[in-house]
C-alpha cells in the first residue's frame, strides 16, 4: 500500500511539473516571436505603405486557418511529436517518418541559426565580446541543453521567465504606441493610404506582403510537438495554439500601426524602425529597451528550441521508427540521448558556418508539417480514434482544404532552388526509412 501511495504522489508531482494552459500559451507566443518583430514593419510597409495594415488582417485570417487545423488534430493526442504523430496516424509510417525526420532536421538547423543570431546580438550589446560569436553560440547551446536535461520543471520555469521578459518591452511599446496614433494621423503619416511599390500591381503587392507576414508567424506549429509535456494536452494544446496566434496577431498589428504613426514613410529609411519609433516616443532609453528586448527575444526562441527539438526526435524513436536509444530518458524524465544528439548536431552546424543558407531553406520544409496536418483533419475524422477532440472545426472539410491550398500557394512563391532542396530532402528521408527497415516493420504491424 505504501509503495502504491508513493507512486501516486510521483505522478501528481510529474503532472504539476508540466505546462498548464497559461504556460502553454506563453510557450506558443515565445515560439513565434523572435528578433524579426523589431524589423518587421519595414519589410511589411515596403510594397503597400499604410495599406499593409489591411494585409496583416488578411494574413491573420490565413494563419488562423492553419492554426485551427493544428488545434483540432492536437485534440486527439496527449504525447509528443505534433505533425509527426498526426501524419503517422492518418497516413502511415512512411509519411509520418518523412514528416518527422525532415521536421527534426530543419528545427536543428533553425536552432543553429537562432544561436548564431543570439551571439551577434550579444556582441552588439557587449562590444568587448566581438569576434567570439561562434564560442558564444556554442556555449548557449550547451547551457540550454544542460537546463533541458534537468527535466521539464526546470525547462518550464526558464521558458516562462524568459517569455515574460521578452514581452515586457513589446507590451510597453504597444501600450504607449496607441496614444500616438491620432498624432500620426494628424501628421499625415497614413496618407496616401495605398502606396504601391514601383512596378507592382495591388494584387502583386498584397501577395508579397502577405507572404512576408506569413513567415513572421512560423513557429506556432512547434507547440504540439511538446504536447506530452502539457497537462491535459488534448484540451489545453488546441486552446493554447489559437490563443497564442491571436495574441501575436494583435501585437504585430499594433507594432506596425505605432511604427507607421511615428515614422510614416521614414520606415523605409530606417534600419531599426521599431527602435527609432520608440526613441521618438520616450527618448533615448527607447533604443536600449528595444536592443535588450531583441536579445531576450532571440534567447527565448533558443530556449523553446532546446526544449522542443530533442522531444521531436525522441517521439520518432519511441514509435520505433528510429533506434529506440534516441528516446531514452534520464531520471528527470528528459530525453537525454536526443538532447545530446540535437545539441551536438547544432554545434556541428555552428562550426561548419554554412548553416545560414540551410536556414533559408528550412522555411520550405515547414510546409511538410502544415500540409499533412491540414489533410490529417479530414482523415482522422473518419478513423475510429480512441478520443474525440475538444476543439472541432465547423464546415466539414472546407477549412482543412483552404489550409492546404494556402500552403501550396506560399510554397509556389519560393525560389526554385528551395523547392528542389525540398524534393532532395524527401528523397533522402525516404532512403533512410527503407535503410532502417521501417517498411518491413509496417508490413509486420499490418
Amino acid at each position: 500500500m505504501e509503495t502504491s501511495v508513493k507512486r501516486t504522489e510521483e505522478v501528481v508531482v510529474s503532472e504539476d511539473a508540466k505546462f498548464g494552459l497559461r504556460e502553454a500559451v506563453l510557450y506558443g507566443i515565445n515560439a513565434v516571436i523572435g528578433s524579426g518583430i523589431f524589423l518587421l514593419p519595414r519589410e511589411i510597409y515596403a510594397d503597400l505603405g499604410p495599406a499593409s495594415l489591411l494585409a496583416i488582417i488578411v494574413d491573420i485570417a490565413l494563419v488562423l486557418l492553419l492554426a485551427v487545423c493544428f488545434a483540432e488534430v492536437a485534440g486527439y493526442f496527449d504525447k509528443n511529436g505534433g505533425p509527426f504523430q498526426y501524419s503517422r496516424t492518418a497516413f502511415g509510417n512512411y509519411i509520418g517518418f518523412n514528416v518527422g525526420i525532415l521536421g527534426w532536421f530543419v528545427t536543428i538547423v533553425a536552432w543553429a541559426a537562432m544561436a548564431a543570431g543570439f551571439a551577434r546580438l550579444f556582441t552588439l550589446a557587449v562590444p568587448a565580446t566581438s569576434g567570439h560569436e561562434t564560442v558564444i553560440s556554442i556555449i548557449l547551446v550547451i547551457l540550454l541543453s544542460i537546463i533541458n536535461s534537468r527535466g521539464i520543471k526546470t525547462s518550464k520555469l526558464f521558458t516562462v521567465m524568459i517569455t515574460i521578459a521578452k514581452l515586457i518591452p513589446i507590451f510597453a511599446f504597444c501600450a504607449i504606441a496607441v496614444f500616438f496614433v491620432k498624432g500620426g494621423i494628424d501628421a499625415g503619416n497614413f496618407q496616401p493610404f495605398v502606396q504601391l511599390a514601383e512596378g507592382k500591381s495591388i494584387g502583386q503587392a498584397m501577395s508579397s506582403t502577405a507572404l512576408t507576414i506569413f513567415y513572421a508567424f512560423i513557429g506556432f506549429e512547434t507547440m504540439p510537438i511538446v504536447a506530452g509535456e502539457m497537462r491535459d494536452a488534448s484540451r489545453n494544446v488546441p486552446k493554447a495554439i489559437v490563443s497564442s496566434v491571436l495574441v501575436v496577431s494583435l501585437l504585430y498589428f499594433i507594432i506596425l500601426l505605432g511604427t507607421i504613426a511615428m515614422l510614416g514613410n521614414g520606415i523605409m529609411q530606417s534600419n531599426s524602425p521599431v527602435q527609432d519609433a520608440f526613441v521618438m516616443m520616450i527618448g533615448p532609453s527607447g533604443a536600449w529597451i528595444i536592443t535588450i528586448g531583441a536579445l531576450i527575444s532571440v534567447g527565448g526562441l533558443n530556449m523553446g528550441d532546446s526544449l522542443m527539438i530533442p522531444r521531436y526526435g525522441a517521439s520518432i524513436a519511441n514509435e520505433g521508427l528510429l533506434p529506440r536509444v534516441i528516446g531514452r530518458e534520464n531520471h528527470k524524465g528528459a530525453p537525454i540521448v536526443a538532447i545530446i544528439v540535437s545539441g551536438a548536431l547544432a554545434i556541428l552546424l555552428l562550426l561548419a558556418g554554412n548553416f545560414e543558407e540551410l536556414a533559408e531553406l528550412s522555411v520550405v520544409f515547414r510546409f511538410f508539417q502544415y500540409i499533412p496536418t491540414a489533410l490529417a483533419v479530414i482523415v482522422l475524422r473518419k478513423k475510429n480514434m480512441k478520443k474525440q477532440p475538444a476543439f472541432r472545426l465547423k464546415g466539414g472539410a472546407l477549412i482543412p482544404i483552404l489550409g492546404t491550398v494556402i500552403s501550396v500557394w506560399v510554397l509556389s512563391q519560393a525560389k526554385p532552388s528551395s523547392l528542389i532542396a525540398g524534393v532532395v530532402g524527401v528523397v533522402v528521408a525516404s532512403a533512410l526509412y527503407f535503410l532502417l527497415g521501417n517498411n518491413k516493420k509496417e508490413r509486420i504491424a499490418a
